[in-house]
């Protein structure tokens, strides 16, 4: 479900069509995609779903392969029509299929490890263009990095 984030920094809003026919056929590979599943469909608590998500395994991918494991990769990039620049992030390899021939190279990594490295100003994106997936504005981000004490490490 095509979750997005009220502008009092709330609860995600979900779209006003129904996507039951698309919860039968998203199939959950991991304990964060079954989260997301819950979370939009009421059942599980925004901020349990992002507990779930700062511990979770999560993947980004670049046009570059990583270099040295100092050296940062540079994820890719989405322009969303209502909150500026996303960074995609997966919740499973397999949601980035769609985007592998523009970026081929997918980096394994927590979702604390998002909020520590997300540029200043930009959201997120989980699983862009997918059945289930979450937009968190760049304000939204900065919400999360305090509900969580999670730092911004400058790269």
């Amino acid at each position: 479900m095509n979750n997005r984030f009220d502008e009092n920094h709330e609860s995600p809003q979900a779209p006003m069509t129904s996507r039951t026919d698309e919860a039968a056929t998203f199939a959950p590979a991991n304990p964060l995609e079954s989260a997301l599943v819950e979370s939009a469909a009421g059942r599980l608590e925004q901020r349990d779903f992002f507990e779930v998500f700062v511990q979770a395994e999560v993947y980004q991918i670049a046009e570059d392969a990583p270099q040295e494991a100092d050296v940062p990769i540079f994820p890719i990039a989405l322009q969303d029509p209502e909150h500026g620049r996303v960074i995609a992030v997966f919740s499973d390899p397999s949601r980035a299929t769609p985007y592998e021939t523009k970026a081929p190279h997918v980096l394994a990594l927590t979702g604390s490890q998002v909020f520590e490295q997300i540029p200043a100003g930009h959201g997120i994106v989980l699983n862009p263009g997918s059945q289930f997936s979450l937009t968190i504005p760049g304000y939204g981000v900065l919400n999360l990095r305090r509900d969580f004490g999670i730092r911004r490490i400058a790269t």
